[in-house]
């Protein structure tokens, strides 16, 4: 019994230490939205909201992110940027083909997006993706993250690149993290710009905990003995 709880044990361990980062799951699909090109899942998207700045010498309109919008409170130093045309002095680039308003956060600033519950699923169209662009999760009043992507780390999804292309597939698209418990998103970026609009969550259902998943996994091997020590005794009575 205590060479095959002793294997048992281990991986139960590993489950518990690596706990909510292994559970990720990063996808990436085209188009702007969750759902594809259209938004029938209800995108959060930022277009009703004022954009009556303008950066000087630029083609880019620019207005202060919202308190809250969605279900989601918002704070930090992202702003919302609308510049159809593209791009504009190294500053800002519009997500490939939107043509509406988007949040962008520039070099050196970060927004901090907070949930009223916990969420396990996160999508954003993400534009232009930068390897120094990041996204960390937060669970309960923990100061720090237990997780943080960071967009050269997301080259291990075949559909993504990192490289800033402007208008690619591989760096414009629909990305979506799952199998996480979070209640808190901190958004950053190192350099010009981390931008991107529609964005989507939600609570789609408890996930198992993969330390749950291991103390079931203790639980079957122990039916499995007692079922084995049973079938031995039935056994040698018979005999």
């Amino acid at each position: 019994m205590r060479k095959l709880l002793a294997p048992l044990c281990a991986i139960a361990a590993l489950f518990v230490w690596s706990d909510h980062a292994r559970a990720v799951v990063v996808t990436a699909s085209s188009g702007q939205f969750s759902a594809g090109n259209t938004n029938n899942n209800n995108d959060i998207t930022f277009d009703g909201l004022a954009t009556p700045n303008t950066f000087a010498g630029t083609s880019i309109q620019w207005g202060a992110a919202p308190v809250s919008l969605g279900g989601i409170a918002f704070s930090g130093t992202a702003i919302i940027a609308k510049n159809a045309a593209g791009t504009s002095a190294g500053i800002s680039a519009t997500p490939a083909g939107d043509t509406t308003n988007y949040m962008s956060i520039l070099g050196g600033k970060s927004e901090t997006l907070t949930f009223s519950g916990t969420q396990n699923k996160f999508g954003l169209y993400w534009g232009s993706i930068d390897s120094y662009n990041s996204v960390a999760f937060y669970s309960g009043s923990s100061a720090t993250p237990f997780l943080t992507l960071f967009g050269n780390t997301l080259n291990a999804v075949p559909a993504l690149g990192f490289n800033g292309d402007q208008s690619g597939a591989l760096t414009n698209a629909y990305v979506t993290f799952t199998g996480l418990s979070f209640d808190k998103i901190v958004l950053a970026s190192s350099g010009n710009s981390f931008e991107f609009d529609n964005i989507s969550y939600s609570n789609v259902g408890p996930v198992p905990e993969p330390s749950t998943w291991a103390m079931m996994l203790l639980g079957f091997a122990g039916l499995g003995l007692v079922y084995r020590r049973r079938r031995s005794r039935l056994a040698v009575t018979a005999a």
